[in-house]
C-alpha cells in the first residue's frame, strides 16, 4: 500500500508542476508577488474551521466524557493535530483520525466512546462535504445563469451520495463495528494485535448505535461541519482579494466547495497532490478567473497547509515523546 500511496503521490506532484510550467512560472510569481506578505494570515485563520469541527467532534463524545477531560480545546489542539497528519503525511486520508483516538485516549478516556464518536464523526462529515458540494453546484448554477457546463459534476456527486448513505446505515444498523474489524485486519496485515476499540466488538457496536440514535446531536455535528466550510471559504475570499483579483463571498464559496469535494475525492493520492490543484484551476476558469490566479490561490492554499500543518506535528511529536506515550505505556502494564 505504500509503494501505491508514492506512486500516486509523485504522479500527482508531476501533474502539479505540470500545471504551474503550463501557466508560467513568471505569471504564477508575478501574481504571488502582488498578494506579498498577507498571505501569510491564512494560517492563524485556519483555526476558525477547525474550531468548528472540534466543537461538531464535542458534541457527540460529550455524554461519554463525564471527567472532562476532553474539552473543546483539548479537541482543537487534537483536531489541527489530525488536519495535519491527513493533509501532509500519506496516510490516505484517515490516519489523522486513528492518531486523534490514541491523543485523547492518553488523556484517560475510554477507548470505546472515543473511536467510536470519531468514526461517527468521518460519515458525517462525508455527509457534510455532500450537502456542501450540492450547495456549491446550485450557487454556481445561479451565478453564472447556466452559463457553465457542470453536468459532469452533478454525476460526481450524485456517484459520491452512496458512500455517506451507506455509512449512516451501517452505523445505525450496528454493522459498521464488523466492517471495520475486517478493514483493521486487511490495513495491518502481519500486525497480531488488535486495536483496543476493536477488541470489545459488543462494546463498540453498542457505542455506535446509541450515538446512531441521538439525532439531535448528529445534525448538530453536520450543521457545525457544513458551517466550518463555509469559514473555510474566507481563505478563498481573502487570497484573490491579495492576488488582485477580487471576488464576491458566492464564488468563494463554490471555490471552497469545489476544492474540498475533489480533495476528498482523491484521498488515496496523499495531500491530493496534482488534485487539488487541478480542481482549483478548473471551477476557477468556470468563474472566469484567469489561470495565473488559481495556480497562485493553488499554492497560497499548500503554504497555508504546511504552515499550519507542521506545528500541530511539532507538537504531535513533543507529546508522543515526553507526554501522552509514557501514561499509554504505564495504562497499558508490562
Amino acid at each position: 500500500m505504500k509503494r501505491i500511496a508514492y506512486a500516486l503521490g509523485l504522479a500527482g506532484l508531476a501533474a502539479a508542476i505540470a500545471l504551474v510550467a503550463r501557466t508560467g512560472w513568471h505569471a504564477v510569481l508575478d501574481a504571488l508577488a502582488v498578494a506579498g506578505w498577507p498571505l501569510l494570515w491564512l494560517v492563524p485563520l485556519r483555526v476558525a474551521p477547525v474550531a468548528l469541527d472540534a466543537l461538531g467532534w464535542r458534541v457527540l463524545l460529550a455524554p461519554r466524557d463525564r471527567p472532562g477531560r476532553a474539552r473543546w480545546p483539548v479537541l482543537l489542539a487534537v483536531a489541527a493535530v489530525r488536519e495535519a497528519v491527513n493533509k501532509l503525511l500519506p496516510v490516505a486520508g484517515v490516519g489523522g483520525e486513528l492518531v486523534g483516538i490514541r491523543i485523547v485516549t492518553g488523556r484517560g478516556l475510554d477507548a470505546v466512546p472515543v473511536a467510536a464518536s470519531v468514526i461517527t464523526e468521518v460519515v458525517l462529515t462525508l455527509v457534510s462535504l455532500v450537502l456542501f458540494a450540492a450547495l456549491g453546484l446550485l450557487l454556481l448554477v445561479a451565478w453564472t445563469r447556466g452559463g457553465a457546463s457542470i453536468d459532469g459534476l452533478w454525476v460526481g456527486l450524485l456517484a459520491a451520495v452512496p458512500i455517506p448513505v451507506a455509512g449512516l446505515w451501517l452505523i445505525s444498523e450496528g454493522r459498521l463495528a464488523s466492517w471495520l474489524a475486517r478493514f483493521s485486519r486487511w490495513v495491518t496485515a502481519g500486525n497480531p494485535q488488535t486495536p483496543a476499540w476493536l477488541a470489545s466488538m459488543p462494546a463498540f457496536e453498542a457505542e455506535l448505535s446509541a450515538l446512531a440514535r441521538r439525532r439531535g446531536r448528529l445534525a448538530l455535528t453536520v450543521l457545525l461541519q457544513v458551517l466550518g466550510m463555509m469559514a473555510g471559504a474566507a481563505e478563498v475570499w481573502l487570497a484573490l482579494r491579495w492576488l488582485g483579483h477580487p471576488v464576491a463571498v458566492v464564488p468563494a464559496l463554490i471555490i471552497e466547495s469545489a476544492v474540498l469535494f475533489v480533495r476528498n475525492l482523491a484521498f488515496a493520492v496523499p495531500a491530493g497532490l496534482g488534485a487539488q490543484e487541478a480542481g482549483i484551476v478548473l471551477i476557477c476558469a468556470a468563474l472566469g478567473l484567469p489561470q495565473e490566479v488559481a495556480i497562485g490561490l493553488a499554492l497560497a492554499k499548500r503554504m497555508r497547509e504546511v504552515l499550519f500543518g507542521l506545528p500541530a506535528l511539532l507538537g504531535w511529536h513533543l507529546w508522543e515523546t515526553v507526554g501522552g506515550l509514557p501514561a499509554l505505556r504505564k495504562r497499558a502494564g508490562p
